[in-house]
């Protein structure tokens, strides 16, 4: 019979080192992973939002019972923005649009409004995103209105006669104003044009004068706002540059 070799190792030392190389090896890849889970978790974190201050709870404003998904990110929450603008029928003011794009702020939302705004100037789209009325509404460009003709509903559009648009700008620049003061600075009577003003919605009443008989006092609406495309009163042209440009053109 020939003798063991001297330098064998018996078979249990050389399962136990392999053992312990195992052991090591799988120690060194669980390293691995939580290092990569760790530069994942960092680089995920510069994309969130900023959700101090902002509950995470359903919207239950005007009977809406539905949860509102929370937008994961900033690039996230703008396409989440420009789809709202889109499907909306009326300007979206920037509490709606925080409530509906959770957890953004008012600041956050006026900053990507922006960035929306720019995109599409800057691509020269046929849409635009409009500041009108207190909120933000997606609309068509001015320039493209003769292409788009055969699209518009004729029915039901608001048509304003000479006396009206007077009227109306009576209210505007003079509000809030009673009849009596309308029909003393036209000369004529103009109840029937304001009680069609107030069916079109342009004008609502706002309050009663402290005098006798307290006369409703008028003024001009949301509505008046979105029709003539202005954020505010504060974009009404001044009395002088009308009449201004009506002295430059009498026509």
């Amino acid at each position: 019979m020939s003798s063991p070799k001297r330098n064998q190792k018996p078979e249990s030392e050389e399962n136990e080192h392999e053992a312990a190389q195992s052991s090591e090896l799988e120690k060194s890849d669980e390293s691995d992973r939580s290092d990569d889970s760790d530069k994942s978790e960092k680089s995920d974190e510069s994309e969130k939002l900023d959700t101090s201050d902002v509950s995470d709870q359903s919207d239950q404003s005007e009977g809406r019972r539905y949860k509102v998904p929370r937008v994961k990110s900033r690039a996230e929450a703008k396409a989440v923005l420009e789809c709202l603008l889109f499907a909306a029928v009326e300007p979206l003011t920037l509490k709606q649009l925080r409530d509906l794009v959770k957890p953004l702020k008012e600041n956050d939302l006026r900053a990507l409004l922006v960035e929306l705004q720019s995109e599409y100037d800057d691509r020269g789209s046929g849409l635009q995103v409009v500041e009108v009325a207190g909120g933000y509404q997606m609309a068509t460009r001015p320039r493209f209105a003769d292409y788009l003709a055969p699209f518009r509903k004729r029915k039901g559009r608001i048509g304003l006669s000479k006396a009206m648009l007077e009227t109306l700008a009576i209210i505007a620049y003079k509000q809030p104003i009673i009849r009596a003061e309308i029909d003393a600075i036209r000369g004529v009577d103009s109840s029937g044009i304001v009680h069609a003003l107030l069916e079109m919605e342009l004008i609502e009443t706002v309050g009663q004068k402290p005098v006798p008989g307290r006369p409703f006092l008028y003024g001009t609406t949301q509505h008046f706002l979105k029709h003539f495309g202005l954020k505010s009163l504060a974009e009404l042209p001044s009395i002088e540059s009308l009449r201004e440009r009506f002295s430059a053109n009498p026509g």
